[in-house]
């Protein structure tokens, strides 16, 4: 039977009920895009990883024996594309919210398929919708891709389906989608929100942030949307992707797209 996921270097498809991820929400994840038999971005991935744990106050994370067990996670599979998810959860605990001293961390690498459906989307663009649900707002755990998913999942129902995803709100500030960064082009730069109340803080908006002397962080609301020459979104399994349509709003494809989407697939396996 092949192997599916890996929990703590193990070959596992459950965890223990007393996992404090599971019990609380307890630590945070990221998505990884497996291309010929390899993770892109991965020092990306560990920058966030490192900094989410911190921000938690985790213990030092194993970053080594994460990366064994996802090589030993790819290596059985027949597929050379697919996507990881990678969870890390501060542990088994004892009941109630206070946090172990020295809590075991548990980290979960797990295999799916990559999903090939909007394999046309970087080039031709995606729709986007408005999610009636909020994101929350909470500095402490801003930027961090935390277990605690309640606002996306009901978000994810308020989107069409001939939608790729839904633009979503902290406060009266867009801060993304539900699982993209976002991104407009207006004033000769590509402007994303600032993640420092709310949001992801992707991975292919860091590499956009520290690379690109034209993304720039700032803070707007809906206005935006009419306002904007062009508009993409981002995560880690399709890269960039052009917005061609939100609401009424429609947008041309950024000619300045395809060179972005060039320099971040062959930047993909840098050490």
């Amino acid at each position: 039977m092949m192997v599916k996921a890996v929990v703590n270097g193990q070959d596992a498809l459950s965890i223990d009920i007393s996992d404090r991820g599971l019990l609380y929400g307890d630590g945070f994840f990221s998505t990884l895009r497996v291309r010929e038999g390899k993770v892109e971005h991965w020092r990306l991935h560990v920058d966030r990883i490192r900094f989410s744990a911190a921000k938690l106050g985790f213990p030092e994370i194993d970053v080594t024996q994460i990366e064994r067990d996802i090589e030993k996670l790819i290596a059985v599979q027949h597929e050379e594309q697919g996507a990881i998810r990678l969870t890390v959860t501060r542990g088994v605990g004892n009941r109630g919210y206070k946090a172990p001293d020295e809590p075991k961390v548990t980290h979960i690498v797990r295999w799916s398929s990559f999903p090939l459906s909007l394999a046309s989307a970087s080039k031709q663009g995606v729709e986007l919708g408005l999610c009636q649900t909020n994101d929350s707002i909470n500095t402490a755990i801003a930027g961090i891709k935390h277990l605690n998913r309640l606002p996306q999942v009901l978000a994810q129902n308020e989107i069409p389906e001939n939608c790729f995803d839904g633009i979503m709100l902290a406060g009266k500030q867009i801060i993304g989608g539900s699982k993209t960064n976002i991104y407009f082009w207006l004033n000769d730069a590509w402007y994303t929100p600032s993640v420092t109340n709310a949001g992801v803080n992707g991975t292919v908006r860091r590499w956009l942030l520290s690379q690109q002397e034209h993304v720039k962080e700032s803070q707007f609301g809906l206005e935006v949307l009419q306002q904007a020459d062009y508009c993409m979104v981002t995560n880690a399994l399709y890269g960039m992707i052009p917005v061609t349509k939100i609401l009424q709003h429609r947008y041309d494809v950024s000619p300045d797209i395809k060179g972005l989407q060039e320099q971040y697939h062959e930047q993909a396996f840098v050490k």
